[in-house]
């Protein structure tokens, strides 16, 4: 079974867990999303999680992914004001050969995932996926392999069995 793990990160916490991931899920890829679109330096943040709040996208390198060889997909992103990042909204969007496959989510925050489950899944359901599972990681965590068993176990228990 081979699994895409597709994650944006700004600080770094999510992309921790995303390599976590990849290092116990044999036959992973990892793809990071990065955010293109050009902020002033000052309002960045705060622009950044009207957008997520919008549920907005944003322009993203990659610009568009195949994921026709994958099974099972992962999404994950921090938590801005309250939801998932436009960044992987907008990579979720732009995928191809996505339909039918099963994805599962997972967010990192410093507090609450607030609405990110359904967020997630409205996305994921829109595209043709089919929805697996969601979980989240507090920031405190991050470093924790004992704390982050939940996420193993939710990807390793989406992973489509064969007929």
């Amino acid at each position: 079974m081979r699994i895409c793990i597709i994650y944006h990160s700004e600080t770094g916490n999510t992309r921790h867990v995303a390599q976590h991931i990849a290092s116990v899920i044999p036959d992973s890829r990892l793809v990071e999303v990065t955010d293109r679109a050009q902020h002033m330096a000052l309002t960045r943040f705060l622009a950044q999680c009207k957008d997520a709040r919008g549920e907005n996208k944003t322009e993203i390198e990659p610009s568009h992914l195949n994921v026709r060889e994958y099974d099972l997909l992962v999404f994950g992103s921090p938590v801005w004001a309250f939801k998932p990042t436009p960044a992987i909204h907008s990579i979720i969007d732009v995928l191809e050969n996505c339909e039918k496959k099963r994805a599962v989510a997972f967010v990192t925050c410093g507090g609450r995932p607030g609405g990110s489950r359904e967020v997630f899944k409205k996305w994921i359901e829109a595209r043709g996926m089919n929805f697996a599972g969601f979980t989240s990681v507090n920031e405190k965590d991050i470093e924790d392999a004992a704390a982050n068993a939940e996420l193993i176990t939710l990807v390793k228990s989406a992973v489509p069995k064969l007929d």
